[in-house]
This record gives C-alpha cells, structure tokens and sequence, in this order.
C-alpha cells in the first residue's frame, strides 16, 4: 500500500493547520473546499464523494468519524498523519475505498513542555494556541490545550455590503495517558470543536462576489472521545479502542443564491457515534506475522432539514397553473392560498454494524530472503434505515368557478400532503486482500497488492424534496380533477430514496529506493482500480427540486504516483510529489436517456503536484538568532470537470484548468521561540474550487454558479 507520512514540521512550514490544507502535498490527495465544513470530501486517486458516505475514511488517535462533516476542524499538536492511499477494507472495512486518514496527536509520556502559538494575518485574521504537557507521575501524563481563530471573510454579498464567509472558531482537548505497568498502556482523551459563521459565498461564473438575501451560515459542535487499552503478552499483543463521537450543527443557506426570495434551507444535524475494536496482533521476529481482530459501531443521525418556497417562488409556481387557468375546457380558476409553502422534513438514520478480520503475513517464503506474502480477510455486516416524517405545510389552493361572480369568494381546499415511514436494508461484505513484496535491503522494496473496498449504501433523504413537491402536485390536481390518473407514489418511494453500496478491487505495484547514503529517497505506485456502482449526487430539475444520490454504473481510476526527496546539503532539502488520475465512467446507468460512458468522473482532479525547498541557516554562538528558515511550495491541481457529461448546460466542455499555488514561510529562532512570517496564493492565483448549476425557478433560466479560491 502506498503510504505517505507528513510530520509535525511540514505542517508548520507549510501552515497546514486542518485537513484540506494537505490537499495537493501528497501525490493525487485532494479535497476541495465547498463553501463550509458542513462538508469536507477526500478524494484519492480519483476516488471521493462530494455528499452521502465517504470514500476516504478519518481516524483521530484510532478512533473514527462517520461523518465528513465532522472532517475539517483545527489540528493541536499533530504528531503525524498517515495517508493510505488505496482499498483498505481489510483492516479497516467500510467506507475506505479510496483509502485512509490517520491522524496521531502527542504522548504526553513522550513529550513534556508548553507549546503557545499567537499569529495574525490579512483578512482580519487572529489566532491563539495553547498546550500544556506534563507528568503527574513517572507512569501518567496529562496534556491540555486550547485554540481560538477568527477571520472577516473572503467574500463580499453586493446584496447585503457584508462579507459572506466571516468566522469564529474556538476548542479545546485534555490527554491523560497512563503506563500501569511494563505491559499495560491506558490512554483518554476528549477533544472539542466549535465553529461559527458564514457560509457558501457561491457566485454567478461571471462575478466576483455572491449576491443573496437570505442568511448562509454554518454552526458546529463536535466532541471526539476515544478510551485505548494496549497490553503486550508473550509474542502477541492487545490493542482496545472504544470511541465516541457527537455532532450537532446548523446550517443555513440561500438555495437560489440570488437577491430574489425563492427557496431557502435550514438543515440541522444531531449525531452519536459509537464504535470498539479489538486486535489482537503478533508480537515476534519470527517469519510468520499475523494480526485479527472485531469491529463493531452504532450510529445514529437525525437531520431537521426544513426547506421553504418563498415568495417569489409562489408566484412561479402560480405561473405554472396557468395551463389549467388558461384552458377553456376547465370550468375553474386555481390559486395557491398562502404566499410560501414549507416542507419540513426530520430523518432519523440509524446504522449498526459488525465485522471480523484476520490478516496474516508470511516472510521470507519458500526460503527466498526479503519475499514476504500477506493475505487478509475480513467479514462486514451493516444494517442501516431511514424513519422519515415529512409534510407541506400552506400548500392549500383555492377554488372558484370561472363563471362565479367577482364578489363570490373562493372555495378553500386543503391540499398538503403528509408522508410518513420507514425502511431498512442489511449489506453484508467479503473483503480479501493479497499481497506480493520483495525487500532485497534495508533501502529498497518493491511491492505488488490486490485489495478489495466497500462504501455502504443507504437511504438518500435529500430526495424527499422533489418527491414531496411531486405529491403535492398530485395531490392538488385530485382535488382539481378528481378523475384524472395521478399515479401511484408509494410504489417508487423506497427505489427513489435507497441506493446499492459501492465495491471495489485495487491492483497496485509500487516501490521505495534510498540512494547516495540516504540522501535520496524515491518512492513510486501504479495503480488500477474498477469500482462497481459507483454513487453519484445529482441535482434534480438543475437544482430546483434538490439532490440525490444515485447509483451511476461502473468506473475506473488508473494512474501513477512519484515521490522524491533530495536532501544535498545538510541544511537544504528538496522535494518533488506528483499524481496522476485518469478516472472515468465504463458503464453508466444513471439515466435511461443519455449515456457518459467514457467521460471523466467529475470533482476529481487528473494531476496534482507538489514541489518545495526547505533550507536552514544556522547562526553562530551568541548570535541575536539561532537559526533562520526558509520554505518555498508550489502546489497544483487539475484538470477537474465539473459534471457527468463533462459540459456546461451549452453543451461546451466545461472543467478547471490546472492551476498552482505559491505558498512560503520565513522563520526565525532564539531559545524557545519562534517569529515567522508565512503567505500563502502569494501570486494571488484565481481558480474555482467548485462549479454547480441551477435553474432559476422564476424565469426558467440556468445559472452557472461557482465557489472561488483564495
């Protein structure tokens, strides 16, 4: 498996302070910043998910997320972050079909000290960073630290004169890690994060700021808590992670992204998160290794998500009753009775799921030195549901002859449409894994590996909001005409609303060399992968009747990745990562009516490239400094289509060129403490890092809308 490994010092050079700022420095790692934290999609190898389950998933210390918004929140003291890139369903199950994130923050055993940061910017930004590490006794430490971050935004709404996008962050985590004895570790920690502000600064393709009139925010509580027990035995070891999560935001959002008051959301999420492992692993120098263990999660997720047709979108959909008005033949005129229609909608989506795994490795096999063979298995069972309550609300029209008098008043009809009920599935999995390695030396290894992955399926409730503005619909044309043929809704529903897991196979050859007595390190991975039923989010009536994920057919990721690192002095280092992507459709079955077989998969870029220096100019003794550093980047990312067809709604080619970014830092030392200056987009590159189309309700025009960069 290619690995990638980043430590506390690229972090701090490059100000890498949450995850999408690693986007782009590991080879074909990419996640695209979409307006909030409310989402946060990784995209590996070509290989992500902007809405629904994640392909990539996250771990904090071992214990996971079950939600990418619950992705994108402040980094305190990171001592390393793993990146796996491929299927890695083996030891790690569902949802990491693209790969994997670890996430390692300080031992307080290890490490003792007071870390303080205070640094502030352009664009109003100000930040203050604590941490204290001690040892209470000679087997326990404590840590605790705090963080507070603001800005006043990036973007301007020329409605409102304000910016779109100001923010305020605060959190705060405590460690406690406790060796009992020689063979027994036991380590909890809690982490908080809050986040406050505007959200979603989209704006017309040919604008430079948005321009809406309903409020866009996004506000988060998130607690992560994790409980690991490690006992080390005679040749085996035990290691127990019981893990909590609890998510609870609020977002809102000008649906029509326009100054007119057409549609608007308020989305509210509430989750807990539950999940233990066990593993139990080898712990000799004997040939043979082998690791088994058990997984098991609860997770439980209630999304409020009331969606209002405002005013100007009441007088389109009038508009759209003018078919029945205007016909002669129909005997009465129909007017909708109120000036907004609700549609709220509460979700309750529970999963639980189980699992057991074994992976053994086998060295020096058939007595050939450096060939080892490793092959895993893993059992995965999920059961997941939906329990919807859903309902118009001022959806009543009303009624009157056309050949009334003026001074007759209509006669009003409840119409609104009340939908209630649930349903659940069972998805069980077998993931194997093989794998091939040869290591000739301490310096040199070359690897060949088949994996299979496994993204769950469910129930998409963002699909209610078009079936529910369709039964209404239905529901008023009974009332108008009530021997008119409507159809039969609740014959589709659980088809409209479910959707089929994704699976995977991954085949990769890759190697590592380190040259000219280490200074020269290359690393390189050839990957194939073939995804069955991949999930796609697709905007429904472009965008005027929501979104929903649907199953899209077969695809296919190939590509390569190359990693250098030269340090020729030692003081100077160099480095160089490139990934390439060509992910593309093989089968689609999303529509009957059109086919993007062959088509490049959209939002995830075909290149990324990252190259940089690192250089370090040490003072003499007794100089005002001790040492000076200096780090220069450049990142790059493209092509990116933005759609399944690959084309604007002109039907012209429509994608993100590539583009780079140029970041750097300057940094000056003396004792324990640290000055330094940092830019990043020093030349001020303009790119979008998001592209969407929606239709405006009111006039029947499409709308390209995007989400810059800075």
């Amino acid at each position: 498996t290619a690995v990638s490994v980043v430590s506390p010092k690229q972090l701090l050079d490059m100000q890498i302070e949450s995850l999408p700022g690693l986007s782009a420095n590991i080879p074909n790692f990419f996640i695209p910043v979409y307006g909030s934290k409310v989402s946060t999609p990784i995209y590996i190898r070509g290989i992500g998910a902007r809405l629904g389950a994640q392909t990539v998933s996250l771990y904090v210390d071992n214990v996971p997320s079950f939600n990418p918004s619950a992705f994108d929140f402040e980094f305190q003291d990171i001592q390393r972050i793993e990146v796996l890139r491929g299927a890695q369903g083996t030891l790690y199950g569902r949802n990491a079909i693209g790969g994997i994130v670890n996430l390692y923050t300080l031992s307080p055993l290890t490490f003792q000290g007071t870390n303080l940061t205070v640094g502030g910017g352009n664009y109003g930004q100000f930040n203050a960073k604590g941490s204290v590490y001690s040892k209470l006794a000679d087997h326990f430490g404590i840590s605790v630290g705090g963080y507070y971050k603001r800005d006043d935004g990036y973007f301007m709404n020329s409605h409102t004169g304000k910016k779109v996008d100001a923010s305020e962050n605060a959190g705060g985590k405590v460690k406690l890690e406790w060796e009992v004895t020689p063979s027994f570790k036991a380590l909890l920690f809690g982490n908080y994060d809050y986040v406050s502000g505007g959200a979603f600064p989209y704006m017309h393709v040919d604008s430079t700021a948005a321009s809406f009139n309903d409020p866009s925010s996004y506000d988060r509580h998130l607690f992560t808590n994790g409980l690991s027990l490690d006992y080390t035995g005679k040749g085996y070891s035990v290691h127990s992670t019981t893990g909590f999560q609890y998510l609870k935001d609020d977002m809102k959002m000008d649906q029509d992204y326009s100054p007119k008051s057409v549609f608007s959301i308020n989305q509210k999420q509430e989750q807990h998160s539950v999940s233990q492992e066990v593993t139990v692993k080898s712990d000799s120098e004997g040939n043979y290794r082998w690791v088994v263990g058990a997984f098991g999660f609860y997770d439980r997720r209630v999304i409020d998500t009331p969606v209002a047709i405002k005013e100007d979108g009441m007088v389109a959909m009038q508009g759209h009753l003018g078919a029945i008005n205007n016909n002669p033949n129909i005997p009465i005129t129909i007017a909708y009775a109120s000036d907004q229609i609700d549609l709220p909608g509460v979700y309750t989506k529970p999963s639980r799921g189980a699992a057991l795994f074994h992976q053994s490795t086998l060295q020096n096999i058939f007595g050939w030195e450096g060939v080892s063979a490793t092959a895993g298995l893993r059992f995965d069972y999920e059961h997941t549901g939906i329990d919807y309550f859903t309902e118009s609300v001022n959806g009543d029209i009303n009624i009157k002859p056309k050949s009334a008098p003026p001074a007759v008043p209509p006669i009003f009809v409840e119409t609104d449409t009340v939908m209630q009920g649930n349903y659940s599935k069972d998805f069980w999995q077998i993931l194997p894994k093989f794998a091939l390695k040869y290591q000739p030396s301490s310096t040199s290894v070359i690897y060949l590996s088949a994996s299979k992955g496994y993204k769950t399926g469910g129930y998409n409730e963002q699909a209610f909001s078009k079936i529910l503005q369709g039964a209404l619909t239905q529901s008023i044309m009974g009332e108008v005409m009530p021997g008119m043929e409507t159809g039969d809704l609740g014959l589709t529903l659980k088809e409209q609303l479910s959707y089929d897991p994704e699976t995977s196979w991954t085949y990769e050859l890759g190697g590592r060399y380190e040259m000219l007595s280490r200074k020269l390190s290359f690393t390189y991975a050839l990957f194939y992968s073939r995804v069955n039923n991949i999930q796609i989010v697709m905007l429904e009536d472009q965008g005027t009747s929501g979104r929903t994920v649907k199953n899209a057919g077969k695809s296919e990721s190939k590509g390569f990745e190359l990693s250098l690192k030269y340090v020729p002095l030692q003081n100077l280092s160099l480095y160089a990562d490139y990934g390439f992507a060509d992910a593309r459709f093989v089968d689609y079955e999303a529509a009957e009516e059109v086919d993007y077989s062959g088509n490049h998969i959209p939002f995830a870029p075909q290149h990324t490239l990252n190259l940089g220096a690192g250089y370090v100019y040490n003072f003499a003794n007794g100089s005002l400094i001790d040492r000076l550093t200096g780090n220069i980047q450049y990142a790059g990312v493209g092509k990116i289509y933005w759609t399944e067809s690959n084309e604007d709604y002109k039907g012209e080619e429509l994608y993100q060129p590539f583009y780079g970014l140029v970041n750097g830092s300057i940094a000056a030392e003396r004792g324990a403490f640290t000055l330094e200056l940092w830019a990043k987009n020093l030349f001020n590159t303009d790119y979008h890092s998001f592209y969407f189309e929606a239709s405006d309700m009111t006039s029947g025009q499409v709308n390209p809308f995007v989400q810059r960069g800075y």
